[in-house]
């Protein structure tokens, strides 16, 4: 059970963000974003943005502070089911631990 405990501290929470760190989502973790570089169009939470800000020293960094400006997110995507685009995810299977959608659920999660 520990490792399971290590594995969702690693990987962060399961939380929904508006934004999440480009970076850290390339690696399977789930952090908020806090700031967003226009010459890349990427997110970035604190830790990342220093990383990225030592290697592009020109860019435009916007933080939270100007979130107004940020582009709207797609986090209505991310409530579709990936097997049936048209369906939201609107029940969790226990069994499976997972969002899935009516028609997942009438075919697959009985």
């Amino acid at each position: 059970m520990a490792s399971n405990i290590e594995g969702s501290i690693h990987r962060g929470c399961d939380f929904i963000f508006d934004f999440n760190c480009f970076t850290c989502q390339e690696t399977d973790r789930n952090t908020e974003a806090d700031f967003y570089c226009e010459e890349c169009s990427k997110f970035y939470c604190r830790k990342c943005v220093e990383y990225h800000n030592y290697l592009y020293k020109k860019h435009a960094i916007l933080s939270k502070e100007n979130i107004s400006l940020w582009p709207e997110t797609d986090v209505v995507e991310q409530d579709k089911c990936k097997e049936h685009q048209k369906e939201k995810l609107t029940i969790f299977c226990e069994e499976h631990n997972v969002l899935i959608c009516h028609v997942c659920h009438f075919h697959n999660h009985q």
